[in-house]
């Protein structure tokens, strides 16, 4: 009678195919490959009935001999007793190196067994010793964490301290800690006394506590991403994302990182990003420096946005490199600003507002340079600007852009197109010396000011169609190696500016009847014409 437990052959073929485990006594496939090829054991009883199959064969070939060549002559008798003598004692030595190499074999076997069960154990052993560190690296990361939630300042920069740790003894850790760190400068955080039914002293001493754990977080982070300290505490590939932050006194500089996120951050107090270096994309949309901001020398490799941000006080980023797209719509600069010798890709500054001194000499533009492409998304430079030496290498663009003092393009060079249309220069505008080699496009400008070209190059088409002159025009020693136009000009008559015109223009000037008032505009106005 069958037992209630054992499974039919039909069960059994059906369990392997849902793969079951390995019937009892065999090794899974990955550990028998693992563990090498199996060598039987040799049985004395093998060995024994091996050596009688060599010696019956011996004692048969022997005696062939003897039988087929011992009959006649004595000496062939001889002969054949004594090679069958010699293949009877071969026959023994052959069993006894086949046995010494047997023994051989097995002893390498052996080795090789044992040298496997050594590594597996060192395997055991790692893994063991892996786990151990993970979940005493768990226990430090969960302590570190309960720390920073602490209500006593202490306790919180003792928690990023222990996370500096752990984070410099794991490697593969660094990010997520530095994630940590950054989520908590990320939390809500006054600087201005919010709270009338706190006592003073207590408030005060809150804010002051609470700056001193933030400063310990941001130096920590900047310490480990500057490059030329100790090897060890230098944490590459590393991303920020401080998105709505508020940052106090925050130094990067000299910091090498991946990308970061800052996105809508608060600066409060100086802030430095100076010979930083960052090989992913950073954003600044949104965000607002309430102090001065440094970017002089810093490195960009993927495009950065600066969208919407303000500056309340300088900034400066001269000789910055952006090798990548560099996004300035609607930033707000309200103190003065410098891009001196900053090299852009691309750039953008589509309605973006300069309270005050604007400096972009010596820039160079090696893409297409967007200074607004119309009047509804012109810039304004309220204070005076300065372009001197600047190199635009690509197209141009000033299109209604409003100059609000004097702006100078001395010793510019435009490579490409150059469009200056519906612009308006309400203080002096100097483009002496300056190069204009592909086309250039002044129509509709407004010139409030002095115009000064004097010396300047002009390698196409010179388009004045429909400009106003208000002021002094200066086009002395000017070089046209395309047309000059000027349909549609005027030029204010009613001042004593001097004026000297390219050769080929005229000014209508009273009695003549194209003498006018212009709508909006105070003064008379006469008519230009171009031969």
């Amino acid at each position: 009678m069958h037992s209630n437990e054992e499974a039919s052959p039909a069960g059994r073929a059906d369990d392997r195919s849902r793969g079951g485990t390995e019937p009892a006594g065999q090794l899974p496939p990955s550990t028998r490959e693992e563990e090498g090829p199996t060598y039987e054991v040799l049985r004395s009883r093998t060995v024994v009935w091996l050596a009688v199959l060599m010696f019956a064969i011996g004692i048969g070939v022997a005696a062939w001999l003897v039988l087929a060549y011992g009959r006649g002559d004595p000496q062939n008798s001889l002969e054949a007793i004594k090679t069958a003598g010699t293949i009877v004692i071969g026959s023994g030595g052959a069993v006894a190196l086949w046995l010494a190499v047997r023994r051989q074999r097995t002893a390498e076997l052996a080795i090789a067994q044992k040298d496997r069960e050594l590594r597996q154990k060192d395997r055991d052993q790692d893994h063991t010793a892996r786990d151990a560190v993970e979940r005493r690296a768990t226990e430090l990361y969960t302590m570190a964490a309960v720390q920073l939630g602490s209500e006593h300042a202490h306790v919180r920069i003792a928690g990023i301290y222990a996370l500096e740790r752990l984070a410099q003894n794991n490697p593969d850790q660094r990010q997520v800690i530095v994630n940590v760190l950054c989520a908590y400068l990320r939390m809500p955080h006054t600087t201005d006394d919010t709270d009338p039914a706190e006592p003073d002293p207590d408030r005060e001493l809150r804010r002051t506590q609470e700056r001193q754990v933030r400063l310990t977080a941001q130096r920590l982070l900047a310490t480990h991403l500057r490059r030329g300290g100790p090897a060890d505490a230098f944490w590459p590939g590393i991303t920020l994302d401080l998105a709505g932050a508020t940052l106090l006194d925050f130094n990067l500089e000299r910091c090498h990182l991946h990308g970061a996120t800052f996105a809508g951050a608060r600066f409060h107090g100086a802030t430095d990003f100076s010979l930083a270096e960052f090989t992913g994309p950073l954003a600044f949309d949104n965000a607002r420096f309430t102090g001065g901001a440094r970017f002089i020398n810093t490195v960009c490799a993927e495009p950065v946005d600066f969208t919407q941000a303000r500056f309340d006080h300088d900034a400066t980023f001269a000789q910055a490199t952006f090798r990548s797209s560099a996004t300035f719509k609607r930033t707000q600069f309200d103190g003065k600003v410098e891009f001196s010798g900053t090299r852009f890709d691309y750039v953008w500054f589509d309605n973006a507002r300069f309270a005050q001194t604007a400096m972009f000499d010596g820039a160079r533009f090696i893409g297409p340079a967007e200074f607004g492409g119309d009047k509804h998304s012109a810039p304004h430079f309220n204070g005076c600007t300065y372009f001197r030496a600047a190199q635009f290498e690509k197209d141009v663009v000033f299109g209604g852009t409003r100059f609000g003092d004097t702006v100078v393009f001395d010793d510019a060079v435009f490579h490409e197109f150059a469009g200056f249309n519906d612009a308006v220069f309400a203080g002096s505008a100097i483009f002496t010396e300056t190069k204009l080699l592909a086309e250039a496009r002044f129509r509709r400008t407004r010139f409030d000011g002095k115009a000064l070209f004097g010396g300047s190059e002009f390698g196409r088409h010179a388009n004045f169609d429909s400009t106003l002159f208000g002021a002094e025009v200066w086009f002395s020693d000017v070089t046209f190696s395309g047309a000059a136009t000027c349909a549609g000009a005027y030029a204010r008559l009613d001042v004593d500016d001097v004026r000297i015109w390219p050769s080929g223009w005229l000014l209508a000037t009273p009695p003549a009847p194209d003498t006018v008032r212009l709508p909006d505009m105070p003064g008379r106005w006469g008519r230009l014409y171009d031969r």
